[in-house]
């Protein structure tokens, strides 16, 4: 919190941002006191920062004042990072948000923080080429925050994350000092690799103000196929098959039964009867997705328990397909008004247990836990429905959750965030994933860029 004279800072932060970028009332510090996740915490300002030597003045008042600052995006992320844990300043990005260069010749695109993943796409369309990495929240999720959580999303299993198509950072650090590393090349092995270390830091080592990525031709054609499986353990199965055929898919994702239910309430789609489904993405020329398609369909039709299936090459019936995907997670409030999101990730033959331990997880707890998700690469949320009114209710949701981290970390040996990060919410499971060794080197590293422990404080560890 701020312990200092109140008046005399608001005057100087007001004075590097301008009034219309400032706000200290109590209203508006409420509505930005939670992300996407349980979290919650208010901060005592909110500046609007727009440009580099703003945010590097903030960070040098705050260095000096002691004062803890929170960078804001979109504040579409799931585990806690966006929210000011422990009070101070709110630096909100969302106009800091153009697109600075697109350079064709060297496929890239440099860009502020608060750009808009899906508006930097719609730019690049007309162009034929496009920036991979896809949450979920793309139409509204921003470059500095994706980069801060190191977002990943459907096409991960093919394109990666956005760590893997981040070429240069321009950063301020908490002292207040700009540095820029990497650029436009391809290659650089140039000293310590800073990209790599500022992508999923959460915004605790530095705050990003530009960025430079890689964007990559747009495929000729993209074709999903759904498939019906009579349990979720074989549409895991599948899956590892899959990535057994050398296929190369550019989405795998799973949906099962209880999330069907839900989603066929809140958008009147209907599906058949089944344990689960999956949608399968190939993208490529035409003539190459034709010969893989037929692998496809061997596959599906050799699997254990396939129930049925079906291509979509029409763009209309492929967006159709979609919309149960994209449907999922706002379908959980016609079960419950409460829900933690879960982001755990394991390797390909253990996402059949997985799906299995969480079905007998929630018999245990006597809770929905319907599960969704990045199948292709391994990443599942299963989510953990209650109704806060219900105490008991509450209660075994969140002994639930414990317990899901132990079956993660210690039985199938995976880890409890595979694109959310870690933020408030999963730090208690850190120990158990990482150990005490590796968290002394964190706190090692956390010290040597912000020594005064005023940047995002709170966040993956205490």
């Amino acid at each position: 919190m701020i312990d200092h004279d109140m008046h005399d800072i608001k005057e100087r932060i007001i004075s590097i941002v301008g009034e219309n970028n400032f706000t200290d009332n109590p209203f508006d510090l409420l509505s930005y006191s939670q992300d996407g996740s349980e979290a919650e915490g208010t901060a005592e300002v909110i500046a609007w920062v727009t440009t580099t030597e703003q945010v590097s003045e903030i960070l040098k008042l705050a260095n000096e004042k002691m004062i803890p600052v929170t960078p804001r995006g979109a504040a579409t992320g799931l585990s806690g990072g966006a929210v000011a844990s422990r009070g101070g300043i709110l630096m909100d990005f969302s106009r800091m948000n153009k697109i600075l260069e697109i350079d064709m010749e060297n496929l890239t695109a440099t860009v502020e923080p608060g750009v808009i993943l899906a508006d930097l796409n719609k730019v690049l369309e007309p162009k034929g080429v496009f920036f991979p990495p896809m949450p979920a929240s793309d139409s509204v999720a921003q470059m500095g925050g994706s980069i801060a959580e190191n977002c990943g999303g459907v096409r991960a299993v093919k394109y990666g994350v956005i760590r893997d198509w981040i070429l240069g950072l321009e950063v301020v650090l908490p002292t207040g000092e700009v540095i820029k590393d990497g650029g436009k090349m391809r290659k650089n092995v140039s000293g310590y690799n800073l990209v790599g270390i500022m992508t999923g830091s959460e915004g605790t080592l530095g705050v990003v103000t530009k960025a430079t990525v890689g964007l990559t031709t747009i495929p000729e054609t993209r074709l999903s196929a759904l498939v019906y499986f009579d349990t979720p353990e074989n549409a895991g199965k599948f899956i590892f098959a899959l990535f057994k055929s050398g296929l190369n898919p550019s989405a795998g994702e799973i949906l099962d039964s209880p999330t069907l239910d839900a989603v066929a309430n809140y958008t009147g789609m209907t599906f058949p009867e089944c344990g689960a489904f999956i949608i399968v993405e190939l993208d490529g020329d035409l003539e190459d997705i034709k010969r893989r398609l037929q692998r496809l369909e061997e596959l599906f039709k050799a699997s254990e328990g396939m129930l049925q299936y079906r291509l979509a090459w029409d763009p209309v019936e492929n967006l159709e397909i979609w919309k149960a995907r994209k449907s999922a997670l706002p379908a959980m409030a016609q079960i419950k008004p409460s829900v933690i999101i879960e982001d755990t990730t394991v390797q390909l033959n253990k996402i059949p247990e997985l799906l299995v331990r969480m079905e007998e997880l929630a018999k245990k707890y006597d809770i929905k836990i319907p599960c969704f998700g990045h199948i292709g690469d391994g990443n599942i949320h299963p989510l953990f429905l209650f109704d806060p009114r219900d105490p008991d209710e509450s209660a075994r949701a969140h002994e639930a959750v414990v317990e899901m981290g132990k079956i993660i970390i210690q039985d199938l040996k995976g880890t409890v965030t595979g694109e959310h990060g870690v933020g408030t919410e999963k730090k208690i499971f850190m120990m158990d994933e990482h150990g005490q060794v590796k968290i002394d080197l964190w706190r090692r590293i956390k010290q040597a860029f912000d020594p005064n422990g005023i940047l995002n404080p709170g966040k993956i560890f205490d």
